[in-house]
């Protein structure tokens, strides 16, 4: 009789940062997991971290990150702080032992983000970024498409996430330059430029041309959307700092020829939109936000030749269920690395080169002039 094989453990997993993108993202996809446990909630507003352990039912709650990391001893961290957090908060982390899952962007600087890249090679920890949209159907399905070459050399693409009205968190971390390190190009600008460079085959950046506007945050408008429930009645420039941009352009320049135009604002007179678009030498693609109740309409068309005739294609993609959204997949792929050494989704290598071309955007933007991208180079 064979010895019956005893399933792991779960993964002691504590959760930093009990906003948002924990109690409607990271939460809620852990929740039904049996190969992980979450011990640990940290946040330094204790009311609010003790509300959201309650309803999670996690057991222990800290306002110290490094009492959590010395008493709950988690196997993986789920880092979701104000951005200039994510670099220190991954190291001491990996440094305990952990792995880490640290929310985008990934740092405020490109040296940061190789920081952390090097120390969990050094440390042998799986670290990953939370760009979860690289985990959506159509994004996966043409991801397929491009590596089989079916769309040939990409050579141009252009990216636009445009709102009508959503600058986040007005006068919070969000619009302070200080801990964000910029503002709709950090915040999404981030997912918008992985997107393209993972479309694209991570092509190496040399240069960039950028400008950055602030024309709604310092008048308090337009303000709404993701980090806070709801517009501040009255509110005005005494509320709080906005130092950050609420709109950011440029184009990138690539070393084998290709180019990127980046368009992103959190509030503008303009239709909220979501636009990928990508130019190859044998077909092309564009990618626009989709509904995901109405099945019938296609976030994605791909454009060819067929006999010498132009043609289309529009792929439809059913709404996935909780079960399966990108919050899940990107648990799954995580932890699938972490127990059995599988391939990341979101490499840390990949998320440096992202960070240094949102860096060097607002750097161009600051000094009215394109800069060069130079890339900090990964410890031996």
């Amino acid at each position: 009789m064979s010895p019956t094989t005893q399933a792991p453990s779960p993964l002691r997993v504590a959760v930093v940062g009990a906003g948002f993108i924990a109690s409607r993202g990271h939460l809620p996809a852990l929740q039904h997991r049996t190969d992980t446990e979450v011990v640990a909630l940290v946040d330094v507003n204790a009311e609010r971290s003790l509300a959201v352990a309650e309803q999670f039912r996690i057991p222990a709650t800290f306002t110290d990150y490094a009492t959590m990391l010395r008493e709950a001893q988690p196997d993986l961290v789920i880092i979701g702080t104000p951005n200039v957090l994510h670099a220190p908060q991954t190291l001491a982390a990996i440094e305990a032992g952990a792995h880490v899952l640290v929310e985008k962007p990934m740092a405020t600087s490109a040296v940061d983000a190789q920081r952390m890249a090097d120390a969990a090679r050094a440390a042998g920890r799986v670290l990953t970024i939370g760009l979860h949209n690289r985990y959506r159907p159509e994004m996966n399905y043409l991801k397929g498409l491009v590596d089989a070459g079916e769309l040939g050399r990409i050579y141009y693409a252009k990216i636009s996430l445009l709102r009508r009205r959503g600058i986040p968190g007005f006068g919070s971390w969000f619009t302070n330059k200080d801990l964000a390190g910029g503002g709709a190009i950090m915040d999404i600008g981030v997912h918008m430029v992985d997107l393209a460079l993972w479309l694209m085959g991570s092509p190496t950046p040399v240069s960039v041309m950028g400008v950055t506007y602030a024309e709604f945050g310092p008048r308090a408008r337009a303000l709404g959307g993701w980090g806070v429930d709801a517009p501040p009645a009255g509110a005005s420039t005494a509320d709080g700092r906005f130092d950050v941009d609420d709109l950011a352009a440029g184009m990138v320049r690539f070393d084998n020829g290709a180019t990127l135009m980046v368009d992103i604002s959190w509030a503008g007179y303009s239709p909220s939109e979501e636009h990928l678009h990508l130019l190859g030498t044998e077909g092309g693609a564009e990618i626009h936000g989709a509904d995901r109740q109405a099945p019938t309409q296609t976030p994605l068309k791909l454009y060819h030749d067929y006999m010498g005739r132009p043609t289309e294609t529009l792929p439809v993609f059913p709404p996935l269920p909780a079960s399966e959204g990108s919050m899940v997949q990107q648990l799954d792929t995580l932890i699938s690395a972490i127990r059995h050494g599988t391939p990341l989704r979101v490499t840390p290598e990949q998320v440096v080169v992202v960070t240094a071309i949102l860096e060097s955007l607002q750097e161009s933007a600051r000094l009215g002039r394109s800069v060069d991208i130079e890339l900090p180079r990964p410890a031996l």
